[in-house]
């Protein structure tokens, strides 16, 4: 009797198993047209001839009629042996959109893809439930994001969004926000407008003054107005009403001979400032030369 322990974990040895490479024979040529050989029988329930596309990797596409979907599927189960659905999906076309189901043969090793048109205003189909019960929640699914109505489905209701949700996301026409048309702004207008700057014609230009040099200096159209052509020189505001007899000055006056300041447009302000400036100078040099004639006196 042999009483050697057993090797456990990583280090014990394993049974040789023979590996097997992947089979091929879904992308024989031989072998996919066959199976167009065999998609006549859904001609015949059909009761005119399908289109049918080769496509990549061994994919083989039929077109068929909405109205014929529920008995040519249970045709392509039934006599072709594809017993095994394992996608429904949908594209939006715009013009139209299109249902499309993946089934699958094992036993033959078939791959085929059933395309059903459908209008883009209240696309409605049959379920394939009642063949194929992996069907439930993919097309519940399909109802969600694609708003396609599968007649006959036994719990036909959204399954990733809330009930209460407006709209299906996967269609072209849905849009995350509602679209609000509201007067142009300048930051909704046109690329050329924006950068002529058509859509600031006719407002009202900022502009300021510096005083000495009399030069207009445009500011940011966001801060106030200041200058000739600000606001409060138009409506008065911020400005205290002079009587209606006449303009009082804001202020005392200078003294003879110097003009006041007044509510009026800042040019005049400059002139009155260059003014007082000059008689300051006079007065100075005349107080200067009458101290030297007292000196040499």
């Amino acid at each position: 009797m042999d009483l050697t322990p057993r090797q456990r974990g990583r280090n014990a040895p394993q049974p040789a198993v023979a590996l097997q490479p992947p089979s091929l024979l879904a992308f024989d040529r031989d072998h996919i047209n066959a199976l167009l050989a065999q998609l006549t029988a859904v001609d015949a329930v059909v009761g005119q001839p399908t289109p049918k596309t080769k496509l990549n990797g061994g994919l083989v596409s039929i077109d068929i009629p909405a109205e014929w979907l529920l008995d040519a599927t249970r045709v392509l189960r039934d006599t072709l042996g594809f017993e095994m659905l394992s996608c429904v999906t949908g594209v939006d076309m715009i013009d139209h959109i299109e249902s499309l189901y993946h089934l699958r043969s094992l036993q033959n090793v078939w791959l085929l893809q059933v395309r059903v048109k459908l209008p883009a205003e209240n696309p409605t189909v049959d379920s394939l439930v009642s063949l194929y019960p992996a069907a439930n929640w993919l097309e519940r699914e399909q109802y969600d994001l694609l708003g396609i109505v599968y007649s006959g489905h036994p719990d036909l209701r959204r399954i990733l969004l809330e009930d209460e949700f407006q709209g299906h996301p996967l269609l072209r026409s849905f849009r995350s926000t509602p679209l609000v048309r509201r007067d142009p702004a300048t930051t909704q207008v046109a690329a050329v407008q924006a950068i002529s700057g058509e859509q600031i014609r006719g407002q009202e230009r900022i502009v300021t003054k510096r005083f000495g040099q009399g030069n207009e200096e445009r500011i940011h159209p966001g801060m106030t107005t200041f200058g000739s052509s600000a606001i409060y020189l138009t409506t008065g505001q911020g400005v205290e009403p002079a009587p209606a007899a006449a303009a009082l000055p804001l202020g005392p006056t200078n003294g003879p001979g110097i003009p006041g300041a007044t509510t009026g447009d800042e040019g005049a302000a400059i002139t009155r400032e260059a003014q007082v400036e000059r008689l300051h100078d006079t007065r100075g040099a005349d107080t200067r030369g009458g101290k030297r004639n007292k000196r040499h006196s």
